[in-house]
């Protein structure tokens, strides 16, 4: 009788052992796309086990320009719950630390990594003029903050090579390109159309002669000069 009762009050103090034992998990360490990036990525702690009472997030930036430390009170939607939204990051990689603390003041912590595709773009027409047995380069305005390891260029038409960066293309007409950009993460940018347009046979004679229109492309001033009177530009 006496063992059973001893084997009765050992199993419920490792009971209580098993249960104040102190566990979290902070979530899988993931790349964070732009459009995730946007809508606010939001990170995934979980309470394992234990009967935590506290949460705390914490992280840590120096930024060398601004001569600023961040925080994780500067980057998260709130410090103190398990799944809080980034609002903000100062780095490509953040490295972000979950703390549980019990009723009993015991500590847990686990970490989670997150990169983060962020992306800059030219805010410039991509465009430009050619004749139509001209050969030109296409070039992209975008970048993301990690390597690039795939162009996807279309439509297939009259290009050198539809997965590179810089393509030639001598289009006989008008054309608009589009590129997809894969960076490191596997996130995708669908940067600006590129747009190229043939000079019709009519104004390429014209300019060829006496009429000498530069620069070519023009986003702001085009200026013609032309050997002669002009009566109508239209």
């Amino acid at each position: 009788m006496v063992n059973k009762l001893g084997l009765i009050v050992v199993c419920i103090l490792l009971s209580n052992l098993v249960y104040a034992q102190c566990e979290i998990d902070a979530g899988p360490d993931r790349n964070i796309c732009p459009t995730e990036s946007l809508l606010g990525a939001v990170l995934n702690g979980e309470l394992i086990n234990g009967d935590v009472v506290e949460f705390v997030w914490e992280a840590e930036y120096y930024e060398p320009v601004l001569q600023t430390t961040f925080y994780a009170s500067n980057m998260l939607s709130d410090t103190a719950i398990l799944q809080p939204t980034v609002d903000q990051h100062f780095e490509r990689t953040v490295k972000y630390h979950l703390t549980g603390i019990t009723s009993d003041n015991e500590t847990c912590m686990d970490s989670v990594v997150l990169n983060f595709s962020d992306w800059s773009v030219l805010t410039i027409d991509k465009m430009d003029h050619k004749l139509v047995e001209d050969t030109i380069g296409l070039w992209v305005a975008a970048m993301s903050n990690w390597p690039h390891i795939q162009y996807e260029w279309s439509p297939n038409y009259m290009i050198s090579d539809t997965t590179i960066e810089n393509p030639k293309v001598w289009n006989d007409s008008t054309t608009f390109y589009d590129v997809v950009i894969t960076d490191s993460l596997g996130c995708k940018w669908t940067d600006d159309t590129f747009e190229v347009y043939v000079v019709p046979v009519s104004t390429r004679e014209i300019i060829e002669g006496k009429v000498k229109v530069y620069p070519i492309p023009s986003s702001d001033i085009l200026n013609i000069e032309f050997d002669g009177e002009i009566e109508c530009i239209q």
